[in-house]
């Protein structure tokens, strides 16, 4: 009886250990995924700078985009990219615009439908490292693995694959290091950076949304659907509203919105006959500048240009920003100490 007992706890001890043997192991995190068909950035060219050469790239999209969400000057430079390298571009239904001038709790993420002109925007995080203070601004951008810094330029997007978040995408980098305007980001799927989704993005709060790890993360609620119609070959460009390749060509009614915008009559960058431009200020203020008081980027109220941006090389691209009270209260500052000053002098 005891031998028969001693049989069966056995037979149970090596049950138990065989079940634990074959349990599933927790999820890997993600690892680099070659592509099947390796990607040559050197096929894709940027835009030309003539402005009657882009003139003609735009002509066929004067429908995008009438509700003036996206910031016109980074528009125009997604649209005559991908105009300039459609033989290259397997995906033509829609097209990504991301400007990381603004702060995380505004829309910052544009899908562009080219049929119907249509834009949906939402949010989308940058890297702890793109924002090392934590305000919820992207000031600083690379190229480099383990930086944790997003990238900015052109992309195609890859292929969907369950990482560490279920239902990413990879991105594919198609500006080399040493492009225009810091753009860097050949190292994206080496790097890992992707689109996913993260708990910390919502897309229907306007405060200041998490970081991730450099990737473009989306709020959960939308980024399956997202995914679903842009993964495998359609353009995504990453750029700055405040520092854009060229100056918009046409009008730019987002008013300050998303970082862009000025009062009217403001030159290049600027807004004539009362329409906002992208990187504009007050009137008369220079691109990309915008008049003492100014906030970042142009628009009235704040302080005058906008914030400095670093890359990984550590140099400084646009101008610091003036420290001091703001323009709207400045003026109230003045009065109270005149009235100080004639109050003391009364006394006296």
């Amino acid at each position: 009886m005891r031998r028969s007992l001693r049989h069966v706890a056995l037979a149970v001890g090596l049950c138990v250990v065989t079940a634990c043997a074959s349990a599933p192991e927790p999820e890997a995190r993600d690892t680099f995924a070659e592509r099947a068909t390796p990607l040559d950035p050197s096929l894709f060219t940027l835009p030309p700078p003539a402005s009657a050469e882009r003139a003609a790239l735009l002509s066929p999209w004067t429908h995008l985009d009438p509700e003036g969400l996206v910031p016109r000057a980074l528009l125009e430079d997604a649209v005559e990219f991908f105009e300039q390298n459609k033989a290259h571009i397997p995906k033509q239904k829609f097209l990504v615009v991301v400007d990381f001038t603004p702060h995380s709790g505004k829309d910052r993420f544009f899908l562009i439908e080219l049929a119907t002109g249509a834009v949906e925007p939402h949010k989308v995080a940058h890297g702890d490292g793109t924002d090392p203070d934590n305000d919820g601004y992207a000031d600083v951008f690379g190229n480099v693995d383990g930086s944790h810094r997003t990238s900015l330029g052109y992309y195609l997007t890859g292929e969907i694959y369950d990482g560490t978040h279920v239902h990413s995408m990879r991105l594919d980098g198609l500006s080399p290091d040493g492009s225009p305007n810091g753009m860097a980001n050949t190292n994206a799927r080496s790097r890992l950076i992707v689109v996913h989704e993260a708990s910390y993005v919502d897309d229907g709060s306007s405060k200041q949304q998490g970081r991730s790890n450099g990737c473009l993360a989306l709020d959960p609620s939308i980024e399956v659907a997202m995914v679903d119609r842009i993964h495998d070959g359609t353009l995504i460009y990453a750029a700055r509203s405040a520092s854009p390749l060229h100056a918009a060509l046409g009008p730019d009614s987002t008013g300050g919105a998303a970082g862009g915008g000025g009062a009217a009559g403001a030159p290049a960058n600027g807004g004539a006959g009362g329409a906002m431009q992208v990187n504009g200020g007050a009137a008369g203020a220079p691109a990309n500048g915008g008049a003492a008081g100014a906030p970042v980027n142009g628009g009235a109220g704040g302080q005058s240009g906008y914030a400095s941006v670093h890359l990984d090389d550590g140099t400084a691209e646009g101008s610091c920003a003036v420290a001091g009270p703001p323009s709207g209260q400045g003026w109230l500052v003045a009065v109270g100490l005149a009235w100080a000053l004639v109050r003391r002098r009364r006394a006296a």
